[in-house]
């Protein structure tokens, strides 16, 4: 997905790749954190996340909210939705999904879990606090779930996740 909301596909053969747009441009303003995802009944969401900047001794950045929106690719339309329903969502620096909280019963349902990924303060501000937390989409409170000890810091907070089908084999 680009800046404007814009969904590209690949495809590639042998050598040769070729780009498609699939999905037109919905935003009416660019947006650097942006984010693609299917939900788990299979919906494809955009979300676009609302940062503000706390001035202080460092200048850190708070995730406040998330906007989310179904997209329809065969009419080309965005639907606004407020909840998650039963699902979590992840996102960040390297990685977006969707899961079941019927399926992963220890995630919270409707919450969206974040981690830091501002490009800018990346490389720059090593030192300063991670943004990395879970929002409540219900009441827009954020858990934060970052250490505040500057050695924690570096690197970024990335997403693991395991493949438990490995494991058993």
């Amino acid at each position: 997905m680009n800046l404007l909301g814009a969904i590209h596909r690949y495809a590639i053969q042998a050598s040769c790749a070729t780009l498609d747009m699939i999905f037109k441009e919905t935003s009416p303003f660019v947006a650097y954190n942006g984010y693609l995802s299917k939900t788990s009944c299979g919906s494809v969401l955009q979300i676009w996340r609302d940062t503000r900047r706390a001035r202080g001794e460092q200048e850190e950045m708070h995730t406040d909210d998330v906007e989310m929106y179904i997209a329809d690719l065969d009419k080309q339309q965005t639907v606004r939705v407020r909840t998650l329903g039963d699902d979590a969502l992840f996102i960040g620096h390297n990685y977006t999904c969707c899961l079941s909280t019927q399926k992963y019963p220890k995630l919270l349902r409707n919450h969206v879990y974040f981690t830091d990924d501002d490009e800018y303060s990346l490389i720059d501000a090593k030192d300063n606090r991670r943004d990395v937390g879970i929002l409540n989409l219900e009441d827009l409170s954020v858990t934060n779930v970052v250490s505040h000890q500057p050695w924690s810091n570096w690197p970024i907070p990335v997403w693991v996740t395991p493949s438990f089908n490995k494991i058993h084999k």
